[in-house]
């Protein structure tokens, strides 16, 4: 069984601008919000550790392509 994959992207209705989000593939519901891109990679890496299942991070980029897995 495959593990979880958890996306890291902006923040499409952010009116500020400088909104990242967490959420898992296949769902619409955000797990949380944050300030920084930084912020919120390192929160999804702390939920595939505690997971330990082989879950994964998808990080996209401001174009909202995927940059690294």
């Amino acid at each position: 069984m495959a593990g979880t994959a958890y996306h890291v992207s902006k923040r499409e209705d952010d009116k500020t601008g400088r909104e990242w989000k967490v959420f898992i593939q296949g769902s619409s519901k955000v797990i949380k919000i944050f300030p920084t891109q930084k912020e919120a990679l390192d929160y999804a890496k702390k939920l595939c550790a505690n997971k330990d299942d082989g879950s994964y991070v998808l990080l996209h980029g401001l174009d909202g392509k995927i940059r690294k897995q």
